[in-house]
């Protein structure tokens, strides 16, 4: 799957998702950018992608209230951000080992910080560049700290709370509840309660906008777009929020909408866990309501 623009000053905005034929030749060009590698702690040392810095899944999450995989607080993000050689200005290409949800993460809360600069999904991750037979290294880049500034808010509000998303379920606000779990944890085929899915939430397991199992890479937009129609998400315009167990598998559908151009496409960051922690209502079964 290709990108487009060349990270010039002409570019009108960092695509979401980047090939790894896009990714090699910026690398080989010395472009400037930052290259993030999500887990994969045990074989980093010797396995990833020349320049890209290591940052595990925990050090951008945590346990809140009770909840775990909340975002971590303003103040641990900047700093973890600078300690990665990133700045407001530098471009980011992520990928991961899992499919694209650890990578997605990192992207969405580098959103919530106002990230003006871009964040894309290397597609495919390690996985895809592997299987292309490109250069992995051996070398650990030395990367020198830099401050990071938060210089703008959002240009959207990227993330809904419990009571936005309880709203919605009660039909008392306009948008559309997506939940991105799998069919049976959808319909309440699961071994932990509460059992079901949220009211109202339509359904799109994450892994539906792969390749397949074991080919984490992008289905092109046009069968994404397939997709979305038949859930009847037609309207760009129109507001979405997404959810999983812990907002970790709705992170990488948050972003496919972004790729795809809906503009006000947002994650419910408590997801099922907090549902859950708040006893609150669920439809079992595989309709909305």
């Amino acid at each position: 799957m290709g990108a487009e623009g060349d990270m010039s000053g002409n570019e009108q905005r960092m695509p979401f998702f980047v090939d790894g034929e896009w990714l090699q030749a910026r690398i080989e060009a010395g472009t400037a950018l930052r290259v993030v590698q999500v887990g994969g702690e045990k074989d980093y040392p010797r396995l990833h992608i020349q320049g890209a810095v290591l940052v595990s899944y925990g050090e951008f999450t945590t346990q809140r209230d009770g909840l775990p995989g909340m975002r971590a607080d303003e103040s641990v993000l900047t700093a973890l951000m600078g300690r990665l050689g990133i700045t407001a200005q530098t471009p980011v290409v992520v990928y991961d080992l899992a499919g694209g949800t650890d990578a997605a993460r990192f992207a969405w809360t580098l959103a919530m910080l106002g990230h003006q600069a871009g964040c894309a999904l290397l597609n495919g991750g390690l996985s895809a560049w592997y299987q292309d037979r490109r250069h992995l290294d051996m070398t650990i880049p030395e990367i020198e700290p830099v401050v990071y500034r938060i210089e703008a808010e959002p240009e959207e509000r990227w993330e809904a709370d419990r009571d936005e998303v309880l709203a919605l379920t009660e039909a008392k606000s306009e948008g559309v509840l997506v939940d991105t779990r799998t069919q049976n944890e959808y319909v309440g085929l699961t071994l932990r309660a509460p059992r079901g899915h949220l009211p109202r939430a339509l359904h799109w397991d994450w892994m539906d906008a792969l390749v397949g199992r074991h080919d984490p890479r992008l289905q092109s937009e046009e069968q994404l777009r397939a997709q979305c129609a038949a859930l009847g998400l037609v309207d760009p315009e129109h507001p979405v929020i997404v959810y999983c167990e812990t907002a970790h598998r709705a992170a990488h559908t948050w972003i496919v909408l972004r790729h795809l151009g809906w503009k006000r496409v947002r994650l419910y960051d408590g997801s099922m866990a907090e549902w859950r922690l708040c006893a609150l209502p669920v439809i079992a079964g595989d309709t909305p309501c």
